[in-house]
């Protein structure tokens, strides 16, 4: 193109978007905006001279969009370009023109609504310096007035005045409508007489009792500060200089009887106001008669009293201590409190006030302030609050948390109502969550069994609680004697209390013999009802049968088939063991057994949480039904904030509610001192055979393909699909492709191979081992494979096996008979005592490491006596090694609050490439 040495600025307005800013050439050709952006800009730095400018096209026109303020700037201050000569036709003539007469008025902020047309709703502001202009710069002036009051970058006297009218519409209008012509409007609103030499200022004083009006003084103040303020009363009392204002006064009160009718007489202010006219003034017309361009001022405590604002209390009274305290559900005693600025009505009071319908009110030497909003948000809380009632757990938890965060109820009327407790319910508190506050107890005097002093505090405790009518959670790690503490607390309830009655233990099937054989050995005075097998009782008969009975054993998978019977009976106290077995709270096995009746729950389990936080939420609606509120309120309130960002005050919050009503002691613990052997882990790290890594590499690249365009649940489900196949993989080939003989088993798979290297050296030191999979097929293979390699039976207990099956393989292993027992991961992990061994071997890995530390606890538990050794299996260069490191990581979690395992299948696909390390 030639060099431009002359052009044409045209415009077009489009409302809704800008003022659209084309060039053509002399004969009317459209110029491309490249081609003169440079030249007309070449003045504008906040573009950096045209350069930051980009093509808008409109209606076929290319151009340069401009809002109504970068419009208006464009025209004022546009310069000459000595390398082309600019015409501006039509429009842009005009726009040129006008906007140089009145665009320093637009910058000071001379700005005023049009009286025309407010008049017929059509709210536009115009310069007071513009002439007649047409229509269309009319509204590109106003929208830039308007833009400047939404997005302020000028800070003038005026632009503040005209930007405080903008945002106060109903003062306008209502002006409006009273007003003869623009210049009385403006008058009217106070764009006008500048030049007025005072001010008027209303002031409002409190009566000196709270039976006499209040007063409201009119008072004029002189700028100039050469008159004193004086007391206005009417014409006759304006100073001298003053006295041609008169005028100006009359039009202001007239405006303001517009605003608030019932202030004006004979225009001029009362001077005396009622309770309930000083109390409009303070809460609604003070700020209306400001919009007057009238000075108010208000009571000094005014403010105060709006900055404390008036809460609801409910005073809660305790009953005396005596045999127990309260359930989780039961409704307390509880008087309402008003409260605001330091002072408390109490209810009579306040219903007194507000049938006398009271506003101000002053009580013990102080103003108080009854919002009608109040009161009637009040009264409609404390008609919902004394129909519902406040539940016992509703107090304990704000007292434990200490914090306005709670688990409640979004519907519950007692949400923002503060609440006071007496000393009863401190004194409980402390008692709930100080141990030294537990009471000393005598062991039963025909236990057969010495506790240890951790023990102790433990049976002690379990009686503590049911004392005070909660329930309790031992979670003491595994092998510490969670079974003699129960023990010695049924039988402590047998010895001391009057009521006869059966208490319910209900556990895995693998441990029922053993809870039976504890109880007999270490407190023979207990009879025992097994409720198990085909020919157990039902309806009638279970009720006579266990009716002599002091405790009834039955198993979770029965306390589902046999809810019926069990329900029907109001048990003295239900012991759940491993009661990770409800952990999820959705599963008919879950909610049958918190749905059973008892004077008293306990639940024993060594990992609370072995996946996620929803497992805790259901323990504890077992033992203290309700008192985490409702599992989709405990779901968004904690579990959500700690599972995806960890937040810290969500888990402190979760520890005060749930401590009180949870012990737990490791074998680390200081006060527990076992004296157990040394405990020694170490990693068994197993390459790849040319065969497994040829297999894993497939696997890996089929599947990445296919998750990359899944999402939700369907992706989730391919993630733990393809990884469950690659940790077959590395255990073995066999176990991937489903092979069922056995062909060069060992020299297939490296982790095998060292299996039987370890096994041989267990064997020659005539020592035992226990081996645990996740895989039953793995397992078979394991047990046909070392059967094989070393001559010896190889048990292998999984889910399938029967409870006498599993009886005798744990009596022959603990006796010796047998040197290797293999288990499944579920069936073995929990549960058992196996402390005949002195080696666990994790052949493959979980991802939740609490599981695996169960599981290697079957043998390091109270009754080892030799030094345990714990190997870990580990595929190296696969996502073994890779988990083996996250999990150190995400170790500590559950330590305070929780573990999940669900982060695996959360995983970016970036994630999940480092994972697979490809």
């Amino acid at each position: 193109m030639n060099l431009l040495t002359n052009l044409s600025i045209r415009t077009k307005w489009f409302p809704h978007k800008g003022l659209l800013l084309y060039a053509t050439q002399p004969e009317g050709t459209l110029l491309p905006v490249s081609s003169w952006k440079h030249l007309i800009f070449q003045w504008d730095e906040e573009s950096y001279y045209g350069t930051l400018l980009e093509p808008k096209r409109f209606d076929h026109l290319e151009g340069i969009l401009l809002s109504p303020k970068q419009a208006l700037k464009f025209f004022h201050q546009h310069m000459e370009n000595e390398l082309v000569e600019v015409d501006y036709l039509d429009e842009a003539k005009d726009y040129h023109h006008h906007v140089q007469s009145f665009y320093t008025d637009f910058l000071e902020g001379r700005v005023s609504p049009s009286f025309s047309h407010y008049q017929i709703g059509n709210e536009l502001w115009k310069v007071d310096g513009m002439d007649s202009v047409d229509s269309t710069l009319q509204d590109i002036v106003s929208k830039a007035i308007k833009s400047e009051f939404g997005s302020p970058s000028f800070e003038t006297k005026r632009w503040l005045h005209a930007r405080g009218l903008f945002f106060k519409d109903e003062y306008l209008k209502r002006q409006l409508e009273h007003s003869i012509d623009e210049d009385d409007w403006h008058v009217k609103i106070g764009l006008r007489d500048d030049e007025v030499p005072f001010s008027i200022r209303l002031v409002l004083e409190e009566p000196l009792s709270e039976n006499e009006d209040w007063g409201l003084r009119t008072f004029i103040i002189d700028e100039r500060k050469t008159i004193k303020p004086y007391e206005y009363k009417g014409h006759t009392t304006l100073n001298k200089s003053h006295q041609s204002y008169s005028e100006y006064i009359d039009r202001t009160f007239q405006g303001v009887a517009l605003l608030v009718p019932n202030l004006i007489e004979d225009n001029k202010p009362k001077e005396l106001l009622s309770e309930q006219e000083a109390w409009t003034f303070l809460t609604n017309d003070s700020e209306k008669i400001l919009a007057a361009n009238i000075q108010v001022l208000l009571p000094s405590w005014w403010q105060a009293l709006k900055q404390n604002r008036m809460t609801l209390k409910a005073s809660v009274k305790g009953k005396p201590a005596g045999q127990s305290f309260f359930s989780m559900d039961t409704l307390v005693d509880f008087n309402w409190r008003i409260s605001t600025n330091g002072m408390e009505l109490s209810e009579n009071q306040f219903q007194q006030y507000v049938e006398n319908q009271r506003r101000l009110i002053q009580f013990n030497g102080q103003w108080i302030a009854l919002d009608p909003a109040f009161i009637a948000r009040m009264k409609k809380m404390m008609v919902k609050a004394e129909k519902q009632g406040l539940r016992f757990h509703e107090v304990l938890q704000r007292e434990l948390l200490q914090i306005e965060e709670q688990v409640v109820d979004e519907d519950s009327p007692f949400a923002d109502v503060e609440i006071e407790v007496d000393e009863v319910f401190r004194e409980l508190t402390k008692r709930l969550t100080n141990l030294t506050n537990v009471p000393v107890r005598e062991v039963p005097s025909n236990l057969n069994a010495t506790l240890r002093a951790y023990q102790q505090k433990g049976f002690e405790w379990l009686l503590h609680l049911k004392d005070l009518g909660f329930g309790a959670l031992l979670a003491d790690d595994m092998g510490l004697g969670k079974t003699i503490q129960s023990i010695a607390y049924l039988a402590y309830r047998k010895e001391n209390e009057e009521k006869d009655g059966a208490s319910l233990i209900i556990c895995p099937t693998s441990v029922m013999t053993n809870w039976k054989n504890e109880i007999e050995t270490f407190y023979p005075g207990l009879k025992v009802h097994v409720h198990y097998g085909g020919n157990r009782y039902k309806d009638a008969e279970f009720i006579a049968a266990i009716r002599g009975a002091d405790v009834v054993i039955t198993s979770y998978a029965l306390s589902v088939l046999d809810h019926e019977d069990l329900k029907n009976y109001v048990w003295k106290s239900i012991i759940i063991d491993e009661a990770q077995n409800i952990k999820n709270p959705m599963t008919k096995q879950s909610r049958s057994v918190r749905s059973l009746k008892a004077e008293h729950r306990i639940a024993l389990t060594g990992t609370p949480m072995e996946n996620r936080l929803t497992e805790l939420w259901s323990i504890f609606d077992f033992i203290n039904r309700g008192y985490l509120g409702t599992l989709g309120r405990f779901a968004s309130s904690y579990v959500n904030p700690i599972e995806k960002d960890r937040d810290e005050a969500k888990i402190n919050a979760v520890h005060r509610l749930i401590s009180p009503f949870l012990l737990r002691r490791t074998k680390q613990d200081e006060e527990v001192a076992l004296n157990l052997p040394p405990k020694q882990e170490q990693k068994l790290l197993c390459p790849l055979t040319v065969e497994q890594a040829a297999l894993y590499e497939q696997v890996v690249q089929d599947s990445l393909k296919q998750i990359e365009s899944l999402n939700g649940i369907e992706r989730r489900g391919r993630i733990l699909w393809m990884l469950n196949k690659l940790k077959q993989i590395c255990d073995h080939p066999s176990l991937f492709l489903k092979e069922t003989q056995l062909i060069d088993f060992a020299n297939r798979s490296n982790k095998v191979e060292s299996l039987f290297e370890l096994v041989e050296a267990i064997l020659e030191q005539k020592e035992s081992c226990l081996i645990f999979t996740q895989y039953v097929r793995m397992g078979e293979m394991l047990k046909e494979a070392l059967q094989n390699q070393f001559g010896q039976e190889v048990l292998f207990l999984n889910g399938s096996v029967p409870k006498n099956g599993r009886d005798s393989m744990i009596s022959r292993f603990q006796n010796g008979e047998v040197k290797i027992f293999i288990l499944s991961l579920k069936a073995g992990g929990t549960g058992l005592n196996l402390t005949a061994a002195n080696h666990v071997m994790h052949f493959d890995r979980w991802w939740n490491p609490a599981v695996e530390n169960q599981a290697t606890d079957r043998a390091y538990r109270i009754g080892q006596t030799k030094f345990v050794q714990v190997h870990k299996f580990v595929s190296i260069g696969t996502l073994e090694e890779k988990i083996d490191k996250m999990l150190e990581r995400k170790q500590s979690l559950n330590d305070t609050i929780i573990t999940s395992e669900q982060w695996i299948t959360e995983l970016s696909m970036d994630e999940l490439a480092e994972l697979l390390g490809v």
